[in-house]
């Protein structure tokens, strides 16, 4: 196979593992990152993810995976889900499918920090600190202007650069998108009660609150996904007052907590694009698609889209292949969009019939075992 250059635009974790995974197979990679090498610190960083087995395998399969610290993982052995003030509720366990663990909690920068020493050492060629400006291609080669003046000529421009992507921008690709109109607040929560490794959700009328644990059995990263209008509320509360509301929805079940971090919020919006391959160019993860956090499922996706692209790039590739991988990931894409839009609809209202509904088919499906069983083998990915 002739081994060719690729250039990929942005140092993210599905960014960087494209890389790495380039350079396993032997190609030329450079690497563009508008900013520098992340570096996490001692506390547990607000922004993380909950990898599944489908992604671990990849990163295992990068050498990324081994060289992540143990004390910065949080495995889950089991899940809690329930419908605030509703008999409805579910319980997963790892033990029910033979499973050590369901997944684990990674904070993205930590990730991010061992992904880009993976890269150095395989030889990727990073260029930090500058953006791409314009991108033109023909049958042949693609070509990238940096903001710094510099060209850059290559086989192929794989871009993961986030969901205010640059590239896709300049490659004119449209987007299917709305705003969930809710915002995400994200904070990391000391609990009296340890959280046992198990990974908790509460559906809200006004949205979900994840408590996800972390490697310190008596801290959780939360996630509260609330409308924008209760979101601005809960952010202008004190710590203290805060703390107490949280304490009024957590159901008690990790005791008394408190605020160990700042509080961060972020906008939560739907985007999907149109197009995900143009020519020579392609677009993957945020830059093509983004999703609810509610499941937890959003950087799965992206990782999905490089497992399956290093399949193509593993042998001698045509645009034809291209495309049929442009076409695979958009119908996974699809498929996981509307599954985040029924829930966020579904949990959404405070409906009595609806709220019924939602309690007996948690409750069914929390004591059938082969549904149950085949909704835990959907979240291991």
């Amino acid at each position: 196979m002739k081994m060719k250059h690729m250039v990929l635009v942005g140092a993210g974790m599905v960014g960087l593992s494209l890389a790495v995974g380039l350079r396993q197979q032997g190609h030329r990679v450079t690497l563009i990152e508008r900013g520098q090498r992340p570096v996490f610190g001692t506390e547990p960083e607000l922004r993380v993810s909950a990898i599944a087995h489908t992604s671990r395998d990849l990163l295992v399969s990068l050498d990324t995976w081994q060289g992540l610290p143990a004390q910065r993982l949080g495995p889950y052995q089991a899940m809690e889900v329930w419908d605030y003030d509703s008999f409805g509720r579910i319980q997963f366990s790892a033990a029910e499918v033979n499973q050590d663990d369901l997944g684990s909690i990674v904070e993205n920068k930590v990730l991010e920090q061992i992904l880009w020493d993976r890269a150095l050492a395989a030889q990727v060629e990073f260029l930090t600190g500058v953006s791409v400006s314009a991108v033109e291609q023909d049958q042949q080669q693609v070509q990238l202007r940096l903001d710094d003046g510099r060209e850059i000529t290559a086989d192929y421009l794989f871009a993961a650069d986030g969901g205010k992507s640059t590239v896709r921008s300049l490659l004119h690709i449209p987007q299917t998108f709305w705003d969930y109109e809710q915002t995400a607040i994200v904070a990391t929560i000391a609990i009296s009660h340890p959280h046992q490794n198990t990974a908790r959700q509460v559906f809200l009328p006004t949205g979900p609150v994840a408590w996800l644990p972390l490697a310190d059995p008596n801290q959780v990263s939360l996630v509260w996904s609330a409308d924008t209008a209760r979101a601005q509320q809960l952010l202008a509360l004190s710590a203290e007052d805060f703390v107490r509301e949280l304490q009024v929805v957590s159901d008690q079940c990790l005791g008394d907590l408190s605020l160990h971090s700042e509080r961060l919020s972020f906008p939560l919006r739907m985007q999907y694009a149109q197009t995900w391959l143009v020519q020579r160019a392609l677009i993957l993860g945020d830059a093509a698609h983004t999703i609810h956090p509610l499941a937890g499922q959003g950087a799965n996706l992206g990782l999905a889209d490089v497992k399956s692209l290093l399949k193509v790039t593993a042998t001698e590739f045509s645009q034809r292949d291209l495309r049929d991988w442009e076409r695979e990931r958009k119908a996974a894409a699809v498929t996981m969009i509307g599954t985040m839009e029924a829930f966020k609809r579904g949990f959404g209202t405070p409906n009595p019939a609806l709220k019924f509904a939602r309690g007996l088919g948690l409750r069914v499906a929390d004591k059938f075992a082969p549904l149950k069983q085949t909704l835990i083998k959907s979240a291991l990915g």
